[in-house]
């Protein structure tokens, strides 16, 4: 009912603005999906943005959007897009439906906005280790900034910043948990070709209906608790505090240092992410962990080259603060013993796809891994746009499983853009190739219609 109610809203929104010269446009796309074992290899369904899942077989989509301009640098944008995919179990559900305001450097997002794609869709992670597009976007409103905001003369020191408030409204163990994002970067630019930005994210989930504990703080002064990270309060019940040692409510954050320049004519970005869930990661003693990576791009590649995007990324989360643990152990990434449901949203990881579920789709059951990636992008046999991703990882499992030694993984993916005429045609392949469960090969088709 709450959908059907917004979707009027937007469509609402939408013909008004339509009816005052609104640029338009619309897409339409199919996916049909075929593999060998249960589930199709793991690149088939991971960050395709919750469209796609283990066990998906087709997934269609139509999305219609339209931009109001304002002014010569302001505009309003309006979107809206359905989605049915079957798998687990067969959904038609909103993709989209949002109304976002933007002009040089500010942007305003509320409802339920699919996030920009970046890299070429080459990383693991996208924008950082916690926040993939492995996941349907959640629903709420998003304040940031959409440049670096220089003190003066676009160059010296400036920032980039995002102030965001979500509600995590699937089902879940904690109904209707909220969740908190922010993040604040300074910025140096000492010229076009060089820039580093050091900064960090922070995430927390928080409130909702725990079916022990019934209605969690939710009041003013636990939302500054929350913004501020500090802990549950005096008044807080004794249970509650047991279980959130660390903070009111569940903790998430990242350290992050990028830097961009120009090598040999290449565009070059390297990228540090360490990723912490309580103090003693916030104080990094749970190094090494983290994410580490290489993006080069060749912004004067001719229109048929082989190579114009390669993109490496080390992944290491074995640490979990093993050596100077709190007092409720050492760390047990993206799992939480209030918020059991964990760092996920409709049981898909909402960041770094290579820490797993289990086979309950409820836990986290591996965070304990080593992981290397590799993407490249180019134009193939001079007329064939293709996206490759490679990874191999070897799992540990998660805190208490006694997997000591590992087991290794191999997945690969390539997307081949075979049409790009009347319509859109993608061939895609995927393989996994594992220690454990042996090969599993699999390949869809996709076809898409853009109309502007």
């Amino acid at each position: 009912m709450k959908q059907s109610l917004l979707s009027l809203l937007f469509f609402s929104l939408f013909f008004s603005l339509h009816a005052q010269k609104l640029d338009f446009k619309s897409q339409v796309s199919g996916t049909g999906l075929i593999y060998s074992e249960d589930n199709s290899p793991f690149w088939l369904h991971t960050n395709q943005r919750g469209r796609i899942d283990e066990t998906t077989n087709f997934s269609g989509l139509i999305s219609v959007s339209g931009i109001y301009n304002l002014s010569g640098n302001s505009n309003l944008e309006v979107g809206l897009g359905a989605l049915y995919q079957d798998g687990y179990s067969d959904k038609l559900q909103l993709d989209q439906a949002y109304v976002a305001f933007s002009n040089s450097w500010l942007g305003i997002v509320a409802g339920r906005k699919q996030r920009q794609e970046l890299y070429r869709g080459l990383s693991a992670t996208n924008q950082n280790i916690l926040w993939s597009l492995n996941a349907r976007p959640l629903p709420g409103v998003r304040f940031f900034t959409r440049r670096p905001i220089f003190f003066k003369n676009n160059r010296g020191l400036g920032f980039e910043a995002s102030y965001e408030e979500y509600l995590m409204d699937d089902e879940r163990f904690v109904e209707n948990t909220r969740l908190h994002h922010k993040s604040f970067h300074l910025i140096y630019k000492s010229s076009p070709k060089f820039q580093i930005s050091a900064g960090l994210r922070h995430f927390v989930q928080w409130g909702g209906t725990h079916p022990v504990f019934g209605d969690l703080p939710s009041d003013f002064e636990a939302y500054t608790r929350v913004v501020t990270g500090k802990g549950v309060g005096e008044d807080a019940m004794d249970e509650l505090s047991t279980e959130e040692i660390n903070g009111l409510g569940n903790h998430l954050g990242s350290y992050e240092i990028t830097i961009k320049t120009i090598l040999a004519g290449y565009n070059v970005e390297i990228i540090y992410n360490h990723l912490f869930e309580d103090g003693s990661g916030s104080l990094l003693r749970n190094t090494p962990d983290g994410r580490y990576g290489v993006f080069i791009e060749d912004p004067k590649a001719a229109k048929d080259s082989w190579f114009k995007a390669v993109m490496y990324e080390f992944y290491y989360t074995k640490n979990q603060s093993k050596n100077t643990p709190t007092t409720d152990g050492t760390d047990n990434y993206f799992n939480n013993n209030l918020y059991r449901s964990g760092w996920t949203y409709e049981n898909r990881v909402i960041g770094l796809p290579f820490i797993t579920l289990g086979p309950d789709r409820f836990r986290i059951a591996n965070n304990k891994l080593i992981a290397h990636h590799i993407g490249l992008t180019g134009m193939a046999f001079k007329k064939v746009p293709y996206r490759f991703l490679g990874s191999f990882r070897q799992n540990y499992g998660g805190k208490g499983s006694g997997n000591v030694d590992g087991y290794h993984i191999i997945s690969t993916y390539f997307d081949l853009n075979l049409l790009q005429n009347v319509v859109n045609l993608n061939l895609q392949l995927g393989a996994d190739f594992s220690e454990i469960d042996g090969p599993n090969f699999g390949a869809g088709l996709s076809i898409s219609k853009s109309i502007l």
